[in-house]
Formats: C-alpha cells, sequence, structure tokens
C-alpha cells in the first residue's frame, strides 16, 4: 500500500475509535499520527495555515473525519516559555483522499499591555456539549501580563484569558480577565453562549470553575462563574 494511503488507513482507524469514546476528552490524548502526509508543511500552508503548528488533534464525529490545527507565532521568547504576539487556530474536515476543508478559523493577538499569548493545550478539550453526536473543540489561551523585571507574570491572579468554540457554525467567546481584587476580575461572553442549550452552558461553567479549584486561573466567581454579557462587540 503507499505510504499517503497506509498513514490516511491508520488515521480513519484513529479516528474511528475516538468516534466511540466519551462524549469528553483532553484534546492532548488525540494528537494526530505523525507524518500525516495530509497534515504535512506544505498541506497546511495550501490550506491558509501561516504560523508554526503547535498542535494536531485528529477526531471524528458523526460528521466525518477532522484536524484541528494550533498555530503559534512564537516570537516572544522569555527565560523558561516562549510566547507569541499572535496565535491561530483552524478546524478542517479530512476527505478519504486527505484533502483538507476549512470549517472554521480564528486568530487573535497579545494587546499593548501583554507580555505576550500562548495557548493553554493541556486545558485544550474535543467535547460534544449538546449530545448530538457533533464534537465541539473548546480552545483555551492566556495572555500574559508583564511583571517588573522585563519577563512575565505566571500568577493565576493576573493577565487574561479566552475560551472559545463553536456550536453549529456560531462562534462561542467568553473573556475573563483577573486580578488580586475582587473588582479587577470580570467573566464576559458574546451573545452566542447565551443562545447554547442550557447542559453546554453549564458544560463551560463547569470548566472554568474546575480551572479556578485548580488554580489555572483566577475566574470572578461573584455569579457561581457564569459570565456576564459583554458590552458591544469583542
Amino acid at each position: 500500500m503507499p505510504r499517503r494511503l497506509l498513514v490516511l488507513a491508520a488515521f480513519v482507524l484513529f479516528a474511528a475509535s475516538s468516534h466511540g469514546q466519551k462524549a469528553e476528552m483532553p484534546a492532548e490524548k488525540n494528537a494526530c499520527p505523525a507524518n500525516a502526509p495530509f497534515l504535512s508543511a506544505d498541506a497546511l500552508k495550501k490550506a491558509g495555515v501561516e504560523f508554526p503548528v503547535f498542535k494536531r488533534y485528529c477526531y471524528a464525529d458523526k460528521s466525518g473525519s477532522h484536524a484541528l490545527v494550533l498555530g503559534e507565532k512564537q516570537d516572544t521568547p522569555f527565560s523558561g516559555e516562549l510566547l507569541s504576539s499572535a496565535i491561530q487556530a483552524s478546524l478542517f474536515k479530512v476527505g478519504s483522499d486527505g484533502a483538507l476543508t476549512r470549517q472554521w478559523s480564528i486568530r487573535d493577538f497579545a494587546g499593548k499591555a501583554d507580555a505576550g499569548i500562548n495557548f493553554r493545550s493541556k486545558l485544550v478539550e474535543l467535547a460534544d456539549l449538546d449530545a448530538d453526536g457533533l464534537i465541539e473543540p473548546i480552545l483555551v489561551y492566556r495572555f500574559f501580563a508583564p511583571d517588573d523585571e522585563g519577563g512575565f507574570s505566571s500568577s493565576d491572579f493576573s493577565g487574561g484569558i479566552k475560551i472559545i468554540t463553536f456550536h453549529q457554525g456560531r462562534k462561542v467567546a467568553i473573556h475573563a480577565i483577573t486580578g488580586q481584587l475582587d473588582g479587577e476580575r470580570r467573566t464576559t461572553a458574546n451573545a452566542n453562549f447565551f443562545a447554547l442549550p442550557k447542559p453546554a452552558r453549564q458544560y463551560l461553567v463547569r470548566k472554568m470553575a474546575g480551572m479556578y479549584s485548580a488554580r489555572q486561573f483566577g475566574f470572578d466567581n461573584s455569579y457561581g462563574f457564569m459570565p456576564q454579557e459583554e458590552r458591544g462587540a469583542r
């Protein structure tokens, strides 16, 4: 069997097995097969991925096989951590011939007051938020505040964080800013969050509560970790 077809067949078997797993799983467990030809540097460049690839996740649901690609510009080095000025995430549907069809893509940028930005890969998930047989990848990325010594602060009560997912083609965005004082912490979400089915909203709220308990980020817990409606477009 030609190498291209052999690797593609391995992906199909991998994706089929993941389809039978739990409705939610850490994305780290779904790393794409090594040397998958449909995710080569040339293939991803043609598909519109511009930044260095940080992570690649493969999975299948009732709509087919998919590849989630995370890219980071990786242009802001610090001691012990490589941050970026910009990040990119793209979800592709993988055809039977290995062709990539983009389903959605996002970009985000560190602000002028940020030391940098990066994905929190251990917090990225693949979840079926409303039990409809379709997986919604949940992205998490952190905005780091600078410290007083020319570096950045990794405290869970500094900087900001975003949680992004897509439900039925609509982008759901949660944006949280934290601080040492209660009045400095704020969590907001766009209108698409509040339009989610109740179980999906509850899942994301539980995720934030879990991150708070694990000291991964200091969310505002004034409303039981429920985001407030953002004012204006973000």
